[in-house]
């Protein structure tokens, strides 16, 4: 038996999850979120400001604690986009090594291979069809993953993340019809070598983003992202979630019930990524997955060690 934590840092939130390796089975004993807004201001300056740096080791702190809690044998530290865009990454990655983690830095690629590992080898998505494509929105960054019979075919990551969109161009409260248009061709102009889904291709959302409105849509009282993991949404119902938060001012989007209210800042601009990146592959539905590039490397690390 082998107890791993693995740590995701994004643009928008920080992720733990503990996993129980036992022979062949894996199983999750913890998963937690924090959002800590690292990448806040950083599409202005290019840095890492000083307080969503505190924001995010304190919270990184907690879960590194939470992990040890639960005995772990090993912790696997990465980080994302805002991470290999920060000029000034350097100064947080130092700041975590005093925590006792080390984060590895990972590529734009690496990152979309682990979010599809995580559908692929997910039992609830393996049997699906045979082939799927992973579209996972970030804070920073959106990844569009495809491959069949759980080889990954091609992967690209984009530099269209929901806090880095919201900040390029949702300026009003709600946004404009002119800003939201900006965004959706921004989107647009990002997956121009992404082609449609093919006959019987089966599209998987993973993130925060896909968890929350899928969440905000059941109607649920509480965020629970347990509760979503592996529920479909169509393409109609995305569109109306999407207007519903474009329509409502920060302070009413922080108290619908269902969503974590720390990510109501950015959820609007997520969901239309979300919306934008259906209709362009012409996805009548999308599935949702609550596990994310962590599950990847929970996967990764299970066949490297296995007897």
């Amino acid at each position: 038996m082998h107890r791993l934590a693995v740590i995701d840092i994004g643009t928008n939130s920080i992720l733990l999850t503990v996993a129980e390796l036992r022979d062949r089975e894996i199983n999750a004993l913890c998963e937690r979120s924090r959002i800590t807004r690292l990448g806040q201001g950083l599409n202005a300056t290019g840095k890492l400001s000083a307080e969503p740096m505190q924001r995010s080791l304190s919270a990184l702190h907690e879960l590194i604690e939470e992990a040890r809690g639960y005995q772990v044998d090993t912790i696997i530290a990465v980080g994302t986009e805002v991470l290999r865009k920060a000029q000034n990454a350097g100064e947080f990655l130092e700041a975590c090594a005093q925590l006792g983690v080390t984060v590895e830095v990972i590529s734009g690629e690496r990152e979309a291979y682990l979010s599809y590992l995580s559908v692929a080898r997910d039992p609830l998505f393996a049997q699906r069809a045979s082939c799927l494509t992973m579209l996972d929105i970030g804070g920073g960054s959106t990844e569009v993953s495809r491959g069949c019979d759980g080889v990954l075919r091609e992967s690209r990551s984009y530099p269209i993340g929901a806090v880095r969109l919201t900040e390029a161009h949702l300026h009003s409260d709600p946004p404009t019809a002119e800003q939201i248009q900006a965004l959706q061709e921004a989107v647009k102009y990002r997956l121009q070598d992404e082609k449609p889904l093919a006959e019987g291709e089966y599209l998987v959302g993973v993130g925060g983003t896909f968890v929350n409105v899928a969440s905000l849509h059941a109607g649920h009282a509480e965020y629970i992202p347990e509760q979503v993991h592996g529920a479909v949404l169509t393409l109609e119902e995305m569109q109306d979630v999407a207007r519903k938060l474009c329509s409502l001012p920060l302070a009413e989007r922080r108290n619908l019930p269902g969503i974590e209210p720390d990510r109501a800042p950015v959820l609007h601009a997520g969901a239309l990524i979300a919306l934008t990146a259906m209709q362009w592959l012409l996805a009548e539905t999308i599935t949702v997955s609550m596990r994310g590039l962590r599950w990847g490397l929970v996967y990764e690390f299970a066949d490297a060690h296995r007897d």
